[in-house]
């Protein structure tokens, strides 16, 4: 009851810190990586609950990004579709492409499953260069309206904000609400030993089937608010590397941590603008950061740094006592 008292009122704090933390830092670099590190969360999120609780590997999301980026350029340009209605049919459409692709790869396993999800970038990234009347080939598709609800116009990066983050916010309650359901208890299981899962019942097949489409349809939202505030996409945006990114979010914050996966995506994000001037290396030295926390920090931000934090308070309570007992 404490512990649910405790979490309830920090959520009350970060809601209140993250809707005055744009006000308070009135500075448009600011606003913008907070609103692309808004953008990856939702995705690295939805990738959490496949890796973190479905105990699967996939290296491909990046793909799902960029089918939802594509789907918004598209209906919102060439056919003049509403950007509100694109960014569901985005969803839809990834959620689709997910189903199609996960009944035969989610038929392997560990590294094998991983290897699959590889190719499905690369064959995403030839599909809309070769399809290049629709997708726009190489340069890809710009000039995509900005997000609007009603006649309301997210133009600006401060109303961006706030669109990104509250969507953020009310998946983040979602997964939670998921995790602690009769789904997510099962997904754990499944994700320890699915053939002890089919004996009590479960479908693991099934189970993970429906958490691959839900994780896809997040990066499909990601990918459309993307497309949306950068008004452009092309096809060298949603790459391999992006989801390699995208995992190390998850790591870096924890597999397993919802929390941890959205710290995560801004940590990274800040990095990326950082480094953005040595962007050749930017590949070598997201792989030397995801080693240093694989070594010191193997259960992410959150829970590492706290289990520091109580290795410190035994060992100084040890000490102390030591010190009283010599006495």
């Amino acid at each position: 009851m404490i512990r649910r008292l405790y979490i309830k009122r920090m959520e009350v704090y970060f809601i209140i810190i993250l809707g005055l933390l744009p006000l308070l830092f009135d500075n448009i670099l600011f606003h913008h990586i907070m609103v692309i590190a808004g953008i990856y969360a939702i995705a690295a999120l939805g990738l959490s609950l496949f890796m973190g609780y479905a105990g699967q590997i996939s290296i491909g999301h990046s793909a799902f990004f960029g089918i939802g980026g594509y789907s918004m350029a598209v209906l919102t340009v060439k056919y003049g579709v509403s950007s509100f209605f694109s960014l569901v049919a985005a969803c839809f459409i990834t959620g689709l492409a997910a189903f199609l692709v996960g009944k035969p790869v989610l038929k392997l396993r560990e590294y094998f499953l991983a290897l699959a999800t590889i190719g499905l970038v690369r064959i995403f990234q030839v599909m809309v260069t070769e399809v290049s009347g629709l997708t726009g080939g190489i340069a890809g598709i710009y000039d995509i309206p900005w997000f609007s609800v009603f006649g309301f116009r997210f133009d600006t990066l401060l109303k961006q904000f706030y669109l990104v983050w509250i969507i953020l916010y009310v998946l983040f309650m979602f997964s939670r609400n998921l995790v602690h359901s009769k789904y997510g208890r099962a997904s754990i299981v499944v994700a320890a030993n699915e053939d002890i899962s089919k004996t009590i019942g479960i479908n693991p097949a099934s189970l993970k089937l429906k958490i691959f489409i839900l994780s896809a349809v997040y990066a499909g939202l990601a990918g459309g608010l993307f497309a949306s505030v950068l008004t452009s996409v092309s096809p060298g945006s949603f790459g391999l590397d992006m989801s390699m990114i995208l995992v190390m979010m998850v790591i870096i914050g924890g597999i397993g941590s919802l929390s941890g996966s959205v710290a995560g995506a801004v940590l990274l994000t800040c990095l990326i603008n950082f480094i953005s001037e040595c962007r050749q290396f930017s590949l070598s030295i997201f792989g030397i950061i995801l080693i240093l926390f694989l070594i010191f920090l193997p259960e992410g931000i959150f829970r590492g740094i706290g289990l520091r934090w109580i290795e410190i308070v035994r060992t100084y309570a040890d000490d102390n006592w030591r010190k009283k007992l010599d006495r």
